[in-house]
Parts: structure tokens; sequence; C-alpha cells
């Protein structure tokens, strides 16, 4: 039995290809998506032959994809890329058969399962799509498969919807999973051209990926997390009613795994969690664990998780060069609007330690999280930024995610420009207009920001003279290219 997880080009639909680890942007580079490779690694595991097929990292048609025909083919969607999914499966059905199970996994499909299930041969995974999709594939197996709408049978298992007789079906919930430790680890051997895959913040390649835990206790009321963090959210408050908790995998579990990267030959790890520092005697442990592995590691972490001296040292220790810190904002009304629970004390305090650790501070900003927000708070933000000297700092403006408070608010308060979330890149452009502050100031803003921040000569010729190599040259200009492409010269 064959199974190809597909990730259709871009190329065929518009050129830009989105980033479907975080889900909300284009991606300026391309990093192993081991949210694809949990599912794939679970089903080899359990005899199926299976594929990742990266079109675009492969330089691969849809067409030429079909040649090799497989049983099953599997979509990990995100909002921004549903019409790019919707098209390949289009080209399957007409190309191959309509008979042949198409199946969507991921953000998009878990919110809108409806929009993917269009013929009776798609089935949507919701949430956390491991053990689902194995129970499906389990379920359809062998073939020839023959569709349940034609009355051979339904289809079971949790965390499943699919198409049956012109209505759509939606199986019970499946809980999250609370062992994340019973997973294999995603066998990166799936991926091909590997060296193709990289993050343009490391000096040593080639990078990975790796998770920790899923989910984030926080209540940010504009926080779309992770893609498959978020897939998990979405799902379990539709069912329950509330956000799932944050599980975390054991710390001997997450070491064997690091240990394993290094002797399979990686240089570099982006830990995906959307938070990592789950207390201190835990991150202290993972760190000891690892600290011998010579990788340069990147993570995400809030500010107020990073004002404890020893602990980042240790980090720094460990191999820690980069931590992405969601600030949002510097100032504390709209902190406390946006439900962020953070002060801007413990953000100064957190770069403050980070810098004399020699670990780079990378800052997340969100314009118009709140309609607090004015001109003047954003430039002030933006100059706080000047002040604390930070090479590398994402900002967008705050989208109204399906699923989010803030998009209830948004939508009774009249602020979006449209009845209903449509996929857009928050990096360049807005769905939120306030009467004092519209979609069109919001973009000029983020615009000249990333303009005066990132293309001005003093940022240039620091970067250009710390250079290490041709690859990191090749990889940082590559990544200046697209950042021009979709957020600078976006139109």
């Amino acid at each position: 039995m064959k199974i190809h997880f597909l990730i259709p080009p871009s190329s065929e639909v518009g050129g830009k290809s989105p980033d479907r680890i975080f889900g909300c942007n284009y991606a300026f580079f391309f990093q192993h998506n081991i949210f694809i490779l949990y599912p794939a690694t679970l089903l080899k595991k359990a005899g199926y032959d299976v594929g990742v097929i990266d079109c675009t990292i492969e330089n691969k048609t849809i067409a030429s994809v079909l040649k090799d025909k497989a049983d099953f083919y599997v979509f990990y969607s995100v909002f921004l890329s549903r019409e790019i999914d919707l098209q390949a499966a289009n080209v399957i059905e007409s190309t191959l058969s309509r008979d042949i199970p198409i199946i969507f996994i991921g953000s998009d499909p878990t919110y809108y399962p409806e929009k993917y299930l269009l013929s009776p041969n798609r089935f949507v995974i919701r949430g956390e799509p491991e053990y689902s999709l194995l129970d499906l594939i389990n379920n359809l197996n062998p073939p020839p498969y023959t569709s349940p709408s034609r009355g051979e049978g339904r289809v079971k298992g949790e965390g499943i919807s699919w198409y049956d007789n012109g209505k759509v079906i939606h199986n019970p919930y499946r809980k999250y999973i609370e062992d994340l430790d019973s997973l294999p680890f995603p066998d990166r051997t799936l991926l091909k051209n590997s060296q193709k895959y990289f993050n343009a913040k490391f000096k040593k390649l080639p990078s990975t990926t790796i998770l920790t835990s899923r989910g984030c206790a926080f209540k940010c009321y504009y926080c779309v997390p992770n893609s498959l963090s978020f897939a998990r959210e979405l799902e379990c408050k539709r069912w329950t009613g509330a956000k799932p908790l944050v599980v975390k995998r054991g710390v001997s579990n997450i070491i064997e795994e690091f240990r394993d990267v290094a002797s399979s030959g990686y240089n570099s790890v982006f830990i995906l969690d959307d938070q990592f520092v789950w207390g201190k005697a835990r991150t202290l442990e993972i760190l000891e664990g690892i600290k011998d592995l010579n990788l340069e590691i990147s993570l995400l972490a809030r500010p107020d998780m990073l004002t404890d001296k020893e602990l980042v040292n240790k980090m720094a220790e460990a191999g820690v060069r980069h931590v992405d810190l969601g600030v949002e904002s510097f100032n504390e009304n709209i902190l406390r609007d946006i439900r962020k629970d953070l002060d801007v004390s413990s953000i100064e305090k957190s770069i403050m330690l980070l810098k004399e650790s020699n670990i780079k501070p990378e800052i997340n900003i969100m314009l118009g999280a709140s309609p607090l927000e004015t001109e003047e708070t954003i430039k002030d933000t933006l100059e706080k930024v000047k002040r604390y000297d930070v090479d590398i700092v994402h900002a967008k403006i705050c989208a109204p995610f399906p699923g989010t408070e803030f998009q209830d608010i948004a939508k009774k308060s009249g602020w979006m420009i449209t009845k209903e979330y449509v996929p857009i890149d928050t990096a360049c452009d807005s769905l939120i207009s306030y009467p004092h502050l519209s979609r069109e100031k919001l973009i000029e803003l983020l615009r000249a920001f990333y303009r005066e921040h990132y293309f001005n000569p003093k940022y240039l010729t620091k970067h250009l003279t710390a250079l290490k190599s041709f690859n990191e040259l090749k990889n940082k200009a590559r990544t200046a290219l697209n950042m021009w492409k979709n957020i600078i010269a976006h139109r």
C-alpha cells in the first residue's frame, strides 16, 4: 500500500509558497516540516510504503508526481495553502480516478472541513492527525476501495470527517495525545534534497526542526500558535469549549531525539514549540543533556520566562544562539488589552540577559492587535526596537484568524474589511481597519519599518561583514530577495 504525502508546487497557483509550519505567511525559506513527518513516520512504522513529496524542493509538477501512482494522497493544509492543495486534489481526481482517497490534515481543514469534502473519496482528519489518520487508512485498506457513499459501510474512527450521500459527516472528537513519547521520532530521511532546507539565521548547516511540547497555556486573545498546535486547539475548543492542556515530552525522550539528530549529521535545530521554557528545572535538565552536541539552536519563548540569569546562561552553554520573543508591543495598555499577561520591564530584562549571554533576541511585533493601537504607539514600539539594537524583527499586522476571540470581537465591532476571514499574508496585508487607523495606514507603517530596518546601509554592512561562508551568503541573499518581493515590494 503506497501513501504519498504531497506538498504541491506553488508555481501552479500564484507562485508564492506558503509556510506550512506556522501557517500565517508565505515562506522566505523552507525548513523541515515535522508536522508532516510525524504521521508519515507512524504509517511507515505500521508497514505502509510512505513517500513525502515536496514539489517545490524537488522541482516537480503534479503531473510528474502522478506518474508514480499511490493508493492514498495526503495533504497537510493551512489557510494560505487551501487553493494550492484543492487544485492539486482536483488534478489527482481528473488524471487518475475519483476513487482514490484524498485526505486532508492540518489547521485549515480542521476548521473548514466542508471546504475540502467536495467529493465522496475525500476525507478530513481534524486536530492532531497521527492516530486518526492511521485508523482511517487501516479502515480503507485494502483496495479496491469502495466509497462509503455507495452503501458499503460507514467510516470508523474518531476525529474524521467525510462525505456521505451529499452531506458531511463528522465522527466524534479524538482527545489530544497525552503521551507524546508514544510517537516515533520524525523520519527526516523521508524528505529528499535535505540540503535545500535551511533557516537563514543559522551559520551551521544542515539544519532541522524539533518539537518538544504541543500547545500553549496562555490567553492572548489574538494568538495563532504553530499550525499543529492550532489544529489541536481548534478541534478541542469546538468539542469541549476550552483550550487543550499543554502536553510535554519526557526529558529523556527529547534528549534522545537531539542526539539522534546530531548523529545524523545535522548541525542546527529550530525548536518549534510555541513556548519552550516550561519550568526552570525541566529546561535545565534538557539543556544539560544536549550541551555536548555542539548544535546551534533557535527557539521561541515568552520574555517573562527568560528573566533568570542562570537559565539564560545555561541556554547559551547548550548552544542556544537565537531566541524568538513574543513581544507584540512595548505599550503596557495594549499588552493588557490583548491579554498578553506581560509587562514591558520583563521584555527589557530578557533582551538584556540574552544579549549578555551572546544569544541573539528576535522580536515579534504585532501591529493593530488592539483598538488602543495608534500610529503613535506603533512608531513608539518600533523606536524601542531600534534602541535595543535587535537584528531580527518579525513585524506583522494582527489578523482575525478563525477560532480566535479577536475574530469574534473584530466582527462585532466592524473592524474587518471582509465579512468573513480570507487567507492573507499578515506580513504585508491586513483584514483589519480601525476608524482611527486604517488598513492602508497599517500596511504603510509595516512596509516602512521593513525598509528602514532591513535595507539600510548600516544593517547591510554589519551582516555582510559577518558572513562566514558562501552558503551563508547565498541563503541570506535568497531570504532577503524573498522578503523584498513578498513584503516590501508587495502591491
